[in-house]
């Protein structure tokens, strides 16, 4: 596995630029921490590139080094999950994505975190942990009402498209949300302007087996019907309900775009597909919002494509029914971490007002009310001002259920899914088989012990559970 090192030396360029930025004041407590190391893993993306820019600031104020391990993303999820089995503190933090909260901080390798946040000689005093959007901070850390994590962004996935490519073509794209944008409306126009001979897919998919639970669950939600919403993998008594004629129209409809893509794209994760869109050779592509400013907007880095993509969400399903995505990614404070004062002092800072605020102009996403409502996102990230009202009231923290086996889950999902993309089986002999090893997935997990009932509560059918106030959860 390539393992990039990074310290705060290769931020330096912001050494000078720190010097004069005012001084804070810091307690007794934080200052007697000048001198610890503390290492943190994490994957390649660019909010998180956006973040280790502020490193020199850092280390400036606090005298507190950070060293940073980058691993590919197709990768981090098996190298964080063997450091924390290992318990040997190699890492003192590490970034976590909402999908594996409840594997992580059920086995115990998460530190609780509200502790910290209540300590006024570790917390500064301005840092307001209710600035965070409830949902954000709930959906994002928040595990058996303990605070586990705190986000460093959240957002929803949604499709990104070349207007200019669109105009050209003699039509002009739809506003984020609009309900001109349907599933029928997307295969339309990847098809209208799909020409493979000049070098144009209409629309590159991410296909790849990892990636299903990503890539393909916008659909498996657009093509639920008002009254089956809930029920998109297990009902009310756990029993697994994915096998059904919505399941299996929604992977015909992802695996639909197969014949706008090159022959060798089976295994195209979101690496792949992105730089087929950034080279200027597809209309349109997978985004996460976290990273529509370091993979589209860029001007530096991606002159063929940036000021011309319009960015929306997944397509309204035939039902009229709409993806309610929630995907975050925060920061843990491992268990075994020998400097957990250290490491929470930095976790702090960085999630804090200001330097959120500030890391808006390279690409960090915002989790904050202030943040949202700052001068600087609305000018380098305009796209992210208009989901504010979706990340307060519509998105489910839930879309991936909060169970220890999502992971599980959402494997059996990607190669299943994955079969049919290739052609080795049907839409429904893949729903069937996700029914069959995700229902052994729940009874290994104890959901069908005769006679329990201390089965989780399924928290997605009442989204209020995550609209508390962040500062009342334990």
């Amino acid at each position: 596995m390539n393992v990039i090192k990074t310290t705060a030396a290769l931020a330096a360029g912001l050494a000078l630029w720190t010097l004069a930025l005012p001084a804070h004041a810091q307690t007794e407590a934080q200052k007697a921490l000048a001198g610890t190391t503390i290492h943190f893993l994490a994957p390649s993306m660019p909010q998180f590139a956006a973040l280790v820019k502020f490193l020199p600031e850092f280390e400036q104020k606090y005298g507190i080094k950070v060293v940073v391990d980058e691993v590919p993303f197709e990768n981090y999820r098996q190298k964080s999950l063997v450091e924390m089995q290992q318990g040997t503190g190699t890492y003192d933090f590490f970034a976590v994505d909402v999908m594996w909260l409840a594997e992580y901080a059920a086995a115990g390798f998460l530190e609780p975190l509200m502790p910290y946040v209540k300590n006024t000689d570790l917390t500064d005093a301005d840092y307001d942990i209710d600035d965070f959007l409830p949902r954000v901070i709930s959906g994002t850390g928040v595990f058996n009402d303990t605070l586990f994590t705190i986000p460093i962004g959240a957002g929803p996935v949604g499709t990104t498209f070349r207007t200019d490519v669109a105009e050209k073509a003699g039509f002009k794209l739809p506003e984020r949300f609009s309900p001109e944008f349907t599933t029928q409306y997307m295969f339309d126009a990847a098809k209208k302007v799909n020409n493979p001979e000049s070098n144009m897919i209409g629309f590159a998919n991410i296909p790849g087996r990892w990636f299903w639970g990503v890539t393909y669950l916008p659909y498996l939600y657009a093509f639920q019907t008002p009254e089956t919403k809930g029920d998109e993998y297990v009902d009310k008594d756990w029993k697994i309900s994915i096998n059904n004629e919505r399941t299996v129209a929604s992977i015909d409809y992802f695996t639909s775009f197969k014949q706008f893509m090159p022959s060798d794209s089976a295994n195209w994760g979101i690496g792949e597909a992105t730089a087929v869109y950034q080279a200027g050779n597809a209309f349109g592509t997978w985004n996460y919002q976290d990273f529509i400013k370091g993979f589209f907007e860029d001007p530096e880095t991606q002159a063929k494509v940036a000021g011309k993509n319009v960015h929306l969400h997944t397509p309204v399903g035939p039902n009229g029914v709409i993806d309610p995505w929630f995907g975050a990614w925060s920061l843990g404070l491992s268990k075994d971490s020998k400097n957990k004062e250290a490491t929470w002092t930095f976790i702090q800072w960085l999630t804090s007002k200001d330097i959120q605020a500030r890391a808006t102009q390279y690409g960090a996403g915002p989790s904050r009310h202030s943040t949202y409502k700052s001068e600087t996102l609305a000018k380098y990230q305009p796209w992210w001002p208009g989901v504010y009202e979706f990340m307060l009231k519509e998105t489910n923290p839930d879309e991936r259920i909060r169970v220890p086996e999502w992971a599980e889950i959402s494997d059996i999902m990607g190669e299943e899914g994955n079969r049919v993309w290739i052609g080795e089986i049907d839409s429904k002999t893949a729903a069937a088989n996700m029914e069959k090893r995700m229902t052994e997935a729940m009874r290994k997990g104890g959901y069908y012990i005769p006679g329990r009932d201390d089965l989780p509560k399924q928290q997605w059918r009442d989204l209020t559970y995550y609209d508390r106030l962040p500062s009342t959860w334990n």
